[in-house]
């Protein structure tokens, strides 16, 4: 009779704890897309003319993520944007002239498949430009500075902790039709580029700074390239950080924010406005930013707790890095439940070292993506 009860409680539990468990996306095809787990992170890989590509991301990555609705009601809750949001799509609605024409033939093929409204989609991707909360730290350890012997690139990837975020980041490699292939760290459904590599082993990612932060005193540019997209552009057509600054200098840009940038040789920081693009480089073999500017043409504001802790590792005497320890020294400046993700790319071979979950993601044990492997693959 116990064995029974007992039994019986089991079968009654066992169901509610599997009701818990975090959902993800399913493994799954469709055209010339697949999704699929390298350990437990979900990796999509779409392929093919912008049409196609917008297919497969809206039937893999948004049709197929967990309950998209309610973590976008709860992300604008989260972020005290609901009562806004009505403005806010209207403002996304009139930067969509301002989006890549590849991608909105992109965005439009995403919104059909995935039976999601094109305002929805044109918000996700427009969020760094329209809202804020986006903190993160990134480290960039030169190869004279390396233990590798090669550029080592860390990032902290900080965000309003939505229940439920963790479950809709994914790694999107691109491979389109006469573009670079690259791969994004990003949250579904935003296509831009929020951290990123691409094939010739060009990484970026993006540290917000908000527009009355500088110095040049910029307004809002309605007629730029969103900050996400300008960031994709980037691994889409360029290989180096010189080809990167170069493009950029042309590019009209919507608002301000800091791009940490390495290749395989070496990286900088870009720090951007609508009027102007400032290049700081490393400091005795190594560069750190945060959420302030810092080049004498910008910086109205240095004050940051996070960065003065990373600012050790800029002294002439300091020790070589290698990846263990900027994973080390990331977690230093971790913001508690806000770091959503943790990670470090090695350029030169071509890999991504990716942690997260509910944070601090520094926390968690990273996993090993070789996306020069998923880059080559036909």
């Amino acid at each position: 009779m116990k064995r029974f009860l007992l039994s019986a409680l089991f079968i009654a539990i066992v169901p509610v704890a599997r009701a818990e468990e975090p959902k993800s996306f399913p493994a799954a095809k469709h055209g010339a897309g697949e999704l699929k787990f390298v350990e437990k992170v979900p990796v999509l890989v779409v392929k093919g003319k912008p049409t196609e590509m917008g297919e497969q991301f809206g039937k893999l990555a948004v049709a197929n993520a967990p309950d998209l609705t309610k973590l976008h009601a709860q992300f604008l809750e989260d972020a005290g944007q609901t009562k806004k949001y009505p403005f806010i799509e209207i403002m996304a609605k009139r930067l969509k002239q301002s989006f890549p024409p590849h991608i909105v033939t992109e965005l439009e093929a995403v919104a059909k498949a995935s039976g999601r409204t094109e305002g929805f989609l044109l918000f996700a991707n427009t969020v760094a430009d329209l809202t804020s909360g986006m903190g993160c730290s990134t480290v960039i350890v030169e190869k004279d500075r390396s233990k590798t012997g090669s550029p080592i690139f860390g990032r902290n990837f900080d965000w309003v902790p939505t229940k439920g975020i963790t479950e809709h980041t994914l790694v999107v490699v691109y491979k389109g039709e006469g573009k670079r292939a690259f791969a994004a760290v990003t949250v579904a459904p935003i296509e831009g580029v929020i951290s990123g590599m691409n094939d010739a082993g060009l990484c970026v990612t993006i540290n917000e700074i908000s527009i009355k932060q500088s110095k040049d005193t910029p307004e809002f540019n309605w007629k730029g390239t969103p900050l996400l997209l300008s960031f994709r552009r980037v691994l889409e057509e360029c290989g180096t950080v010189a080809e990167a600054e170069k493009l950029l200098r042309n590019m009209p840009r919507t608002s301000t924010c800091c791009m940490t940038i390495c290749d395989k040789t070496g990286g900088a920081v870009f720090e951007m406005t609508p009027k102007n693009l400032e290049v700081r480089t490393h400091e005795n073999g190594v560069c750190c930013c945060t959420n302030h500017f810092r080049s004498e043409k910008l910086c109205v504001d240095n004050k940051c707790e996070r960065y003065d802790a990373l600012l050790p590792l800029q002294k002439k005497d300091a020790p070589k890095l290698g990846v263990k320890d900027v994973f080390t020294e990331l977690a230093k400046v971790q913001q508690g439940t806000h770091t959503l993700q943790c990670m470090v790319f090695e350029p030169a071979d071509r890999v991504l070292h990716l942690a997260y979950g509910t944070g601090p993601a520094t926390k968690l044990p990273p996993t090993k993506l070789e996306l020069g492997k998923i880059f080559d693959e036909k």
